[in-house]
């Protein structure tokens, strides 16, 4: 299947500056979405695309018919109330939540960036005179712009080198998306875990792109006493209906904090029917085997037009020398195949799959791939 003549991108002005109502940049890719299910998406004019973008929203892929029946039912009867009232969609969520990964409390939160910072100053708060927070170069730069030491990725004894007295929290990802998708070697989060816990130096996981079975399970640490102090789940708790996060860990450090933001109770309705989702298992299941096929399919790139590639999960970066293609060009040839993803920086092609896709589907894209990066 080949699409040709995308749509041309938002035209400018003679000054150079977009004619669009709309404030910020225009998008990426020359697209204008008009309708979507599953893992398709059809723009204005009807041509179709096989959506491998990365926002985390979309693990589930476009209005999945689950998602779609309890937000419908939920909006026939209650969307929202006040800070001052409780809904009777909340506590089931929190739960159920709770239940799935073996933790005490739930903190819902409107979304990713404010579930971050919420656990960060949850454990700032608690830690006394103990002010500082260790990241892993790589992620979380709002974090490090407000004072956070980066260390490099990976590298234990670094980390563990970092770990003063004045240290009150490290925050990692399972997998670094703004690096590209960059995975934690084998072993590395289980030796922070570790390393924290003698310390009495609280381990938060930012899990709100790799959580919530993208890397094949549920979420990372899981089981064994390895659990971090607090975990970060995202957008896709939401099921790319509604915007909702959730900080998840002890009661001791969760159970007097007042979320930064209300939650609707349509949020609360669907991320609740999310984790019954995840509660099957049979999300987690097909995300393996996705995994595995994705990790065979893009390793045959490199050294045909691909650099290097990494995988985690259903999860892929693709490196080109942008001396010979970056990577934005790439994005843009592929919407004239009728594929969209997602790039880092110049030299990074990012295939992020929603979770349902089909086998056949994926490597229908990897071959549209293949072809541009052939050209």
């Amino acid at each position: 299947m080949t699409i040709a003549d995308p749509p041309a991108a938002p035209d400018a002005n003679e000054s150079g500056s977009s004619t669009r109502a709309l404030a910020g940049p225009a998008p990426l890719l020359p697209v204008m979405a008009a309708t979507a299910e599953g893992a398709w998406v059809t723009d204005v004019e009807g041509r179709r695309y096989l959506d491998l973008t990365a926002d985390p929203a979309l693990a589930f892929g476009h209005r999945h018919p689950a998602l779609l029946a309890v937000a419908t039912e939920q909006l026939g009867r209650l969307t929202a109330t006040s800070a001052v009232v409780a809904d009777d969609r909340a506590d089931g969520f929190a739960d159920a939540l709770a239940a799935l990964l073996g933790a005490e409390a739930v903190l819902p939160v409107g979304a990713g960036d404010d579930a971050l910072r919420a656990a960060v100053d949850v454990v700032l708060g608690a830690a006394g005179e103990r002010a500082t927070v260790v990241v892993a170069a790589g992620s979380h730069p709002e974090l490090v712009a407000s004072g956070a030491v980066a260390v490099p990725f990976g590298e234990v004894d670094a980390l563990v080198a970092a770990l003063d007295a004045a240290v009150a929290a490290v925050v990692l990802e399972p997998v670094q998306a703004r690096a590209g998708v960059v995975g934690a070697p084998e072993g590395y989060l289980e030796a922070v875990r570790q390393a924290t816990a003698d310390r009495g130096i609280a381990l938060i996981l930012d899990e709100t792109r790799s959580g919530l079975g993208r890397l094949g399970d549920t979420v990372a640490l899981a089981g064994g006493g390895m659990a971090p102090d607090l975990r970060v789940l995202g957008p896709a708790l939401g099921g790319a209906i509604v915007p909702i996060a959730a900080v998840v860990g002890s009661r001791a450090l969760l159970g007097g904090v007042v979320a930064p933001a209300s939650v609707s109770s349509l949020a609360s309705a669907i991320a609740h029917r999310v984790v019954e989702m995840l509660e099957a298992g049979e999300l987690q299941n097909r995300a393996r085997a996705l995994a595995e096929h994705l990790a065979g399919r893009v390793e045959a790139l490199v050294g045909a037009g691909a650099v290097a590639v990494r995988t985690a999960g259903v999860w892929a970066g693709v490196d080109v020398d942008p001396a010979v293609v970056t990577a934005p060009e790439v994005a843009r040839r592929l919407v004239a195949r009728g594929v969209l993803v997602d790039v880092v920086g110049e030299s990074t092609i990012v295939l992020a799959p929603p979770l349902i896709i089909r086998a056949t589907e994926l490597d229908w894209a990897i071959e549209q791939l293949r072809v541009v990066l052939a050209a």
